[in-house]
């Protein structure tokens, strides 16, 4: 039994550093992962010295135990985002189970909605901001809003974006086909290769959909031109119209619930 306990030890051993040169090694890390594995592999041998009789390696363990902890939790510190990013795919595949059931009729009738609002706030040149969930978005963007909980109006999404509006300077959430919260504040692009002509409006509507955590589609209404435009995983379109609107965003809205039939 003690024989087979410490091959099974080996093996756990084995895969736990296969996953460690995985994980700096998409991360293109080879500093660290010396680091990692010097620590492990020591950590190991002091194990593996006793097994074969020898004594007085009890000091060693613990230093080399204490070395793991330091580096396990340096590891979610340094890579706070990447597991943050790892759970919130776990919980958005249990989400996925749990979203309600919308009809086509639904979606297409709350998109005109949305592009009615679009196509007036063009015209008069009233900046705005409206942000479709189609999953999942981080709570703090949510929690930084006004909640409405209201059902999704053209005259209502006129309203949030009038110049005289405290939520105005905002962006509106839509979540499960309903306008959740309106004066909300979102990350701005980290890119270098975006536009420098493009204004806060117009980073914060990319930036929203450039992380991981968050699936999303941006719809931005500039107020200097009065140019529609969308952004999907960080991907800007312009100068669209109310006809080509309403496609941008019905295509992968539909795309969602032809998987939640399945």
């Amino acid at each position: 039994m003690e024989l087979a306990a410490k091959i099974v030890s080996l093996c756990l051993a084995a895969i736990y550093m296969v996953l460690i040169v995985i994980f700096f090694a998409k991360r293109k890390s080879p500093s660290l992962l010396c680091v990692y594995l010097a620590v492990f592999l020591g950590f190991i041998a002091t194990h593996v010295v006793e097994w074969f009789g020898i004594t007085g390696m009890g000091l060693a363990q613990q230093i080399m135990l204490l070395m793991c902890v330091f580096c396990c939790l340096a590891c979610v510190i340094v890579y706070e985002n990447d597991i943050k990013t790892l759970f919130a795919r776990v919980k958005r595949l249990h989400l996925k189970t749990e979203q309600k059931n919308i009809t086509d009729e639904e979606v297409r009738t709350s998109l005109k909605a949305i592009v009615s609002a679009c196509q007036s706030l063009s015209k008069s040149r009233t900046g705005a901001l409206i942000v479709i969930v189609r999953e999942k978005i981080d709570n703090y963007i949510i929690e930084s809003g006004v909640r409405l909980d209201a059902e999704i109006s053209a005259p209502l999404l006129e309203s949030i974006f009038n110049t005289k509006s405290p939520m105005h300077d905002g962006a509106v959430i839509i979540k499960d086909y309903r306008i959740v919260t309106a004066g909300s504040f979102l990350p701005l692009t980290k890119s270098l290769d975006v536009d420098k002509t493009l204004g806060t409006r117009h980073r914060a509507g990319i930036g929203v959909t450039e992380s991981e955590v968050n699936d999303v589609i941006s719809i931005i209404i500039s107020e200097e031109t009065g140019i529609i435009s969308t952004v999907r995983k960080g991907i800007l379109r312009r100068y669209l119209t109310p006809e080509r609107l309403f496609d941008m965003l019905y295509d992968p809205l539909r795309e969602d619930i032809e998987k939640g039939k399945k």
